[in-house]
């Protein structure tokens, strides 16, 4: 269990090796990339290894440099002292990515966040519904790059 196992498991079941994660001066950090397909998967395994505590989901828009939405899903083992990040990205033109709230139900806030900021689908989610931003930004993608804001004083 922990680290090692996960490692291992990563590499035999995904063929995905660990990448280190310099970023990270708080604790050892681990970098995976995987396929959105498997995020479910992949979150079952990380809670079977003890990666219990999920930290942030943090999505980036890379739709200028040609790309999707990429996604990084940040977890902790307390035991070990060591994080994961969970990497994968998304087409911009269908964000859509199962949902992992019933598995890690911390995330499900975060879920709903990115929804109404990025647009992206969490398939299986039970309240894709406003979170923060008022009516006059809904379904406008604040967080994408292509969002324009528009002038809000005359």
């Amino acid at each position: 269990m922990g680290i090692e196992g996960f490692k291992k498991l990563m590499k035999t079941y995904f063929g995905v090796e660990a990448k280190e994660y310099p970023q990270n001066a708080v604790a050892e950090t681990y970098l995976f990339e995987i396929q959105p397909v498997h995020i479910r998967e992949v979150a079952k395994l990380l809670k079977e290894q003890g990666f219990n505590f999920f930290h942030t989901l943090a999505p980036v828009d890379y739709s200028p440099k040609g790309r999707g939405i990429e996604l990084n899903y940040f977890f902790e083992n307390f035991d070990e002292k060591v994080w994961v990040v969970i990497r994968t990205e998304v087409p911009i033109e269908n964000p859509e990515i199962d949902s992992i709230h019933d598995i890690y139900p911390a995330i499900e806030a975060c879920e709903r966040e990115e929804w109404e900021k990025f647009g992206i689908q969490f398939k299986g989610h039970p309240r894709l519904k406003p979170l923060l931003l008022d009516d006059t930004l809904q379904g406008k993608w604040v967080q994408r790059k292509a969002y324009v804001p528009e002038p809000h004083r005359n």
